[in-house]
């Protein structure tokens, strides 16, 4: 059970009814997230933020979606690391491709465009340092628009902020997750060797 209760149809607020049927369609957010940051107006005004990111922007919903699932992995969170993007999938992002978040350095199907977007994830998420550096973003200037830039890191630290509340809610346990995804349960593992090797 998560660690606020979620609203039920009734407790809605009127306005907000369809964008669970709206989240249900795009796969992501899914829907009991937002059964309970819809108890707060706050919670309303971030899904509408969370929205126009996914759905106004430049980049593409797949490449998006790779650095977001990348984040929730690093978090840990079973509910953001089982959530998947319907637009994403319709793109063409199987699951394979997304377990190769957990070694993109080494990945052979991934793009060095991904794996740049990747590594800027990754940093936010780990070590700001490493983003906060010219030569970084030079080699973001290779791969994306200054606009894109833009887009990219908002998006990515969305996921870092939200992601980590959303974690706390413990709407789905990463033992869980792993359970429901045998590739993830089997990559995680080689995930924490990996960032271990990374950081050590």
């Amino acid at each position: 059970m998560p660690r606020l209760k979620f609203l039920s149809d009734d407790a809605i607020p009127e306005g907000s009814r369809h964008f669970i049927a709206h989240a249900e369609a795009a796969g992501s957010p899914d829907p009991r997230v937002l059964r309970i940051l819809f108890r707060s107006k706050a919670g309303e005004a971030w899904y509408y933020y969370w929205r126009a990111l996914t759905e106004e922007g430049e980049l593409p919903a797949d490449l998006k979606e790779l650095c977001r699932v990348k984040i929730a992995f690093e978090h840990r969170c079973g509910y953001c690391g089982t959530v998947r993007s319907t637009r994403a999938r319709k793109l063409g992002l199987t699951e394979e491709k997304i377990q190769e978040v957990w070694d993109y350095g080494n990945s052979k199907i991934l793009s060095a465009r991904e794996k740049v977007a990747l590594r800027f994830a990754d940093y936010l998420k780990h070590n700001l340092e490493k983003a906060d550096d010219d030569i970084f973003y030079t080699e973001l200037k290779e791969h994306f628009t200054d606009s894109e830039i833009v887009e990219l890191g908002l998006w990515c630290a969305e996921n870092v902020g939200a992601g980590s509340f959303v974690r706390t809610l413990g709407i789905i346990t990463w033992e869980q997750a792993c359970e429901l995804n045998p590739l993830t349960a089997e990559n995680s593992g080689g995930g924490i060797q990996i960032r271990a090797a990374r950081t050590g």
